[in-house]
């Protein structure tokens, strides 16, 4: 009996450890889809305001390549674009991680 009951804790234990991993494994892969949406987002909010000046410039018969606030604008797009190649290249980076982890598990229960 002692036995059967010590195998069950164990059970447990190893199986509460296991959920924590996958908790934290879900967090981190949450936390960069999180990133790469936000940066997206940013990117949007940028290029509408982008096209808010443009258009403003067009309308008065103003110079694009001249102004400012269009160039600050611009730069700051390839800003983000960069951000976002950045956020995307890590979440990509931590699939192969944790799928890599996954396929290693898997063959040392195969053992």
């Amino acid at each position: 009996m002692d036995t059967l009951w010590s195998n069950l804790v164990k059970g447990l234990q190893e199986g509460a450890v296991v959920a924590a991993d996958k908790a934290g494994d879900l967090t981190r892969i949450a936390r960069a889809r999180l990133d790469i949406a936000a940066t997206k987002n940013q990117i949007q909010r940028t290029q509408t305001e982008l096209g808010a000046r443009v258009h403003e410039l067009l309308t008065a018969g103003s110079d694009l390549a001249a102004d400012t606030q269009v160039q600050a604008l611009c730069n700051q797009l390839t800003a983000q674009g960069d951000e976002l190649l950045a956020a995307e290249t890590a979440y990509a980076d931590l699939q192969s991680e944790l799928q890599s982890r996954d396929d290693t598990d898997a063959e040392l229960e195969d053992i």
